[in-house]
């Protein structure tokens, strides 16, 4: 059987040959991390790499973890990996160290040095799209673990240096391209956040058509603008077109609904702080409450204002959180006319479908690096 050619699918013109197989250990040195506990602050001269430090696209997200004592600190272009793993895929995941003199190692994470022969952020990505020879490699029963020995004997197809940069130039600006949508959508984000604590805190109005102003708002509690309903087990019932949602989102389709209208969702058991709008027909499991009924109330209205309540501030249990129809309907609610509700519904409706749109953009350029990281490595 002939053997396949060791080359990508998708090249630059100028590269030609097949690519060397090799191990990590060849390219580079290994270091493991140092034990801070005792020194951890909120603020300091140093920022600890732990293993909340890389994200599931490689990048280097903050710890917001810090120590001020003098140490050894990682030098730019080195690689620093996850250990082991808290979350699903993220073992053995990489990511790149943009600066001298800031980022201190931390236990249970790696260091992997790269030498002249390879471009740190070619590295990063090739080991990054190996997730599977990590989650193979990895020991233990409840937390997943990766030896020193498994990860320098990586194994991975190497092209010559000039190849390896221009990858990794090319597929950096789609990295930045990212990172400009994931910023936009941060500001529109913040921007919604900021404008409904104005609204509902009453700073800004919206005005009726002439320019004239809207009644006062009424003080109410949540139980006379509403009612709280609740789910309902659903494992009864045949696979159909009907969504059923639960605290986590949307979870199967059955052939039979709860509730059929605007409405919005709240959780009763385990997260309680994540409102959701629902509309049409549905079902919702028992850890997810429904509001209906709505008296003088918009639902998309109450959605708002659910995002701005502090649910924490009402968990009624020590162990997994909890909440209950009679504490949400106690809550006070300041309702504007049916009018103004509109008008901020629709208003705030919009920047949601701009921050949708957004996302959108960020999910497709996500898939085209993923195509290109399928064709343009061995």
């Amino acid at each position: 059987m002939k053997e396949k050619k060791r080359v990508p699918k998708l090249r630059f013109s100028e590269f030609s040959g097949e690519w060397e197989k090799i191990k990590l250990k060849d390219v580079s040195q290994y270091f493991n991390g140092g034990s801070f506990e005792g020194d951890v602050q909120e603020n300091g001269k140093y920022e600890l790499v732990t293993l909340k430090s890389i994200d599931n696209l490689g990048n280097l997200v903050s710890s917001k973890r810090y120590i001020d004592i003098e140490v050894e600190t990682l030098p730019k272009e080195s690689l620093v990996m996850i250990l082991s793993e808290q979350a699903p895929g993220l073992l053995g995941m990489t990511a790149v160290i943009p600066t001298n003199n800031k980022y201190v190692l931390n236990q249970r994470v790696a260091e992997i040095r790269p030498n002249q022969k390879v471009d740190s952020y070619f590295l990063s990505l090739t080991i990054n799209k190996s997730q599977r020879y990590f989650s193979k490699m990895g020991a233990g029963m409840k937390v997943q673990n990766i030896s020193k020995p498994n990860v320098q004997n990586f194994e991975f197809f190497n092209p010559p240096l000039p190849e390896q940069q221009k990858i990794a130039s090319f597929l950096s600006s789609v990295d930045k391209k990212i990172a400009q949508l994931q910023q936009k959508k941060r500001l529109l984000e913040d921007y919604k956040k900021g404008v409904m604590q104005q609204i509902f805190s009453q700073e800004l109005r919206f005005t009726k058509e002439d320019g004239s102003a809207y009644p006062d708002w009424e003080e109410k509690r949540l139980g006379e603008v509403l009612k709280i309903g609740s789910g309902k087990d659903y494992k009864h019932l045949k696979e159909g077109l009907i969504p059923v949602y639960g605290t986590g989102g949307l979870m199967t389709f059955v052939n039979d609904y709860l509730f059929e209208g605007e409405s919005v969702g709240i959780g009763r058991k385990g997260t309680i702080d994540k409102p959701v709008f629902l509309e049409g027909k549905f079902w919702t499991v028992d850890t997810l409450f429904y509001s209906h009924s709505f008296n003088k109330v918009l639902p998309k209205f109450i959605y708002y204002f659910f995002l701005l309540v502090n649910w924490k501030k009402y968990n009624e249990a020590s162990g997994v959180p909890s909440l209950s129809k009679g504490t949400i309907e106690k809550i006070n609610i300041s309702v504007p006319c049916i009018e103004e509700q509109t008008q901020i519904a629709h208003f705030l409706s919009a920047i949601d479908t701009k921050i949708a749109v957004v996302q959108t953009q960020i999910e497709k350029t996500q898939t085209f690096k993923k195509g290109l990281l399928q064709q343009m490595f061995v």
